[in-house]
Parts: C-alpha cells; sequence; structure tokens
C-alpha cells in the first residue's frame, strides 16, 4: 500500500513538473491610456524618474522606500535603485533606450524579493490634442515563474498596477505647466544654409545667442545625434547663465530636436533655482526647431515644451524674440 502511495505521489509530481514545463516561457503585460496632453509633456514625466514618484503606483505602496538616482539626470543613461519593504522589493531600473516623444525602454532589475530581469517600454502616439500612452513589461518565465503562473495570472497581477500609472500619469501631465507649449515662428530674409549654420556654428551662434544686452563668450556644439552642446550666455551685469542638451534628431537643414537644461560651466545639469528662477521648472525642456524654404526666405518654427506657463513663458517668448532680432541682424 504505501508503495502504491510513493507511486502515485511520484506520478503527481512528474505530472506537475510537465504540466509547469509546458507553461508560456515568455510573458508580456501591456496597458493602455489617453491622455489629454501633447506627447512631449507626457514623455517629459516617464523620460524622468525623478518625476516618478508623481504617478508610479509603486512608490506609494512604501512612503518609505528608499531611493537614489545614478547616470544621466534623464533619459538614456538614467539610473534609479529602491530597496523596500516586501511589496516592492529591491532593484534597479535603467533607461536604455529613450527617443524623443515616442519611446522609452527599461531595463528591470529585481533582487528581491526573487531575481529577475525584465523589460518594460512606454510608447508616446501623438493623436490631435491628445496622446496615446502603452505601458508593456516582457519577460521570460523560469521554472519557478512558470509554477506561480498556474496560480497567478501575471496580466491579473501586474496589469491592475498599471491601469493605475497610467490613471495617474494623466492626471499629472493633464495638470502639468509643461503641458502648454510655446511656439514661435519668424522669417529672416537669408537663405536657408544660412540660417542652420547659425543655428549650428559655434562662431556664429555667438553672434546672436542671448537676449538684447547679452553675450555668448562660450558656445561649443556637437552636431550629431547624441552629441551635445554647452553654451553659456552673459548678461550685462555680467552674471553667466550655463545651458546644455543633447541633439535627438538631425535632418539637415531641416529640424533639429533637442533637450535643453540649466548647467553649470562643465556642463553637468542642475536645476532652474541654481540660477534664481522662480516656478517649477522641469529638469529639463524639449526642443523643436524647423527651417522653412518660402521663397528666397526663411521661416524657423521654434516648438518649446516644459517652459511654465504664465510669467515664465511670457519672459522666455520675450528673451527669444530678443535673440532672434540679433539673429536677423547678424544674418546681413
Amino acid at each position: 500500500m504505501f508503495k502504491k502511495i510513493l507511486i502515485g505521489l511520484a506520478v503527481l509530481i512528474v505530472g506537475f513538473l510537465i504540466v509547469v514545463a509546458m507553461q508560456p516561457s515568455e510573458f508580456r503585460v501591456e496597458r493602455t491610456a489617453t491622455i489629454y496632453a501633447p506627447a512631449p509633456a507626457v514623455f517629459a514625466q516617464v523620460n524622468d524618474f525623478h518625476k516618478w514618484g508623481a504617478w508610479s503606483p509603486y512608490e506609494k505602496r512604501d512612503p518609505a522606500m528608499k531611493k537614489s538616482f545614478e547616470g544621466a539626470p534623464a533619459g538614456t543613461g538614467a539610473i534609479y535603485k529602491w530597496s523596500g519593504n516586501n511589496d516592492v522589493g529591491e532593484g534597479s531600473t535603467t533607461i536604455v533606450e529613450s527617443l524623443p516623444n515616442e519611446l522609452i525602454r527599461i531595463k528591470l532589475e529585481f533582487a528581491r524579493p526573487f531575481a529577475a530581469t525584465n523589460t518594460a517600454e512606454f510608447t508616446f502616439k501623438p493623436e490631435g490634442d491628445q496622446t496615446a500612452v502603452r505601458w508593456s513589461l516582457t519577460g521570460k518565465n523560469n521554472f519557478i515563474s512558470k509554477a506561480i503562473c498556474l496560480f497567478v495570472d501575471m496580466d491579473k497581477m501586474v496589469g491592475g498596477d498599471f491601469d493605475q500609472g497610467l490613471a495617474d500619469l494623466k492626471s499629472v501631465a493633464e495638470a502639468a505647466p509643461g503641458t502648454r507649449e510655446l511656439v514661435i515662428t519668424r522669417e529672416f530674409d537669408a537663405p536657408r544654409e544660412l540660417v542652420w549654420r547659425a543655428w549650428t556654428d559655434p562662431e556664429a551662434m555667438k553672434r546672436w545667442w542671448g537676449p538684447k544686452g547679452f553675450t555668448a563668450p562660450v558656445c561649443t556644439i556637437d552636431l550629431r545625434e547624441g552629441g551635445k552642446y554647452l553654451y553659456c550666455m552673459r548678461s550685462p551685469e555680467g552674471q553667466d547663465y550655463w545651458s546644455t542638451g543633447v541633439y535627438h534628431e538631425i535632418v539637415e537643414p531641416e529640424r533639429i530636436v533637442c533637450s535643453d537644461s540649466f548647467a553649470d560651466e562643465k556642463g553637468n545639469p542642475v536645476p532652474a533655482s541654481h540660477y534664481g528662477m522662480p516656478g517649477e521648472w522641469p529638469s529639463e525642456t524639449q526642443w523643436t526647431i524647423t527651417f522653412e524654404v518660402r521663397g528666397v526666405k526663411t521661416w524657423i518654427n521654434l516648438n518649446l515644451v516644459g517652459i511654465p506657463a504664465g510669467q515664465m513663458s511670457e519672459l522666455a517668448q520675450a528673451g527669444w524674440n530678443e535673440s532672434f532680432d540679433k539673429l536677423a541682424a547678424s544674418l546681413k
């Protein structure tokens, strides 16, 4: 009798192992949401780990969770590490790919409650004045995770968190000052190649960068996708304002897409408060500059996302128009 019980138990165990082994070797969880904000404004909330506390469902589970930030301040190379209670565990996230306003791919490495490496992706698709956001998680199932999935459905376990996270992201993005786009369009009586050079040649840019009365003693440009720039704008009183950014897209001589941040003289991003700027400035703004030929003239369309609305937006617009006045004079 005992022998039969052992044989039966062995059969059950073997059967269970076979069933587990036959489970899918990969998983995918996906949720979507429509947010009434432009893609750059939504993208900015995800591309900067410092902003995740406002909408991530996992940070709310452990307010005492230890967090640290390493690598780039935002975008590719940014790293976020956490260690908390049993609900959030311990691990790190790294942005491995960041295509402005289109895609963010993240490597997730869990150390606790169990070791695992997965991939999360956010995609952003403009739909008029709205943005369709897709949040997905993919990974491989080892034997243990296959066994767990027999009793706990991964989609149900994670999907609810994604729904909540996207709902909170929607609230944050739709209320953020950065959802306001500042658009400035100007006509220049010069060929497009010359106007393009004024934006991409350091010596040419020094002649016009900054509002009336300001000078640009330093201007370095690494004109390639992934390259950086570093500008110094000096006020009439002698105060230096440094800024830096990364070129995300360059289509010569038609289009430039880049980020922009306040910086120190070494090119390290600093908060706007470093220069006494009031208001809730984001750590990074997004610029899109297009150069359009109209007859013998060139039109520039400058689209800025992330400038705080109200007085700061008005001051930024005035400053840019004064800079464009200087640009027009430099092209003569």
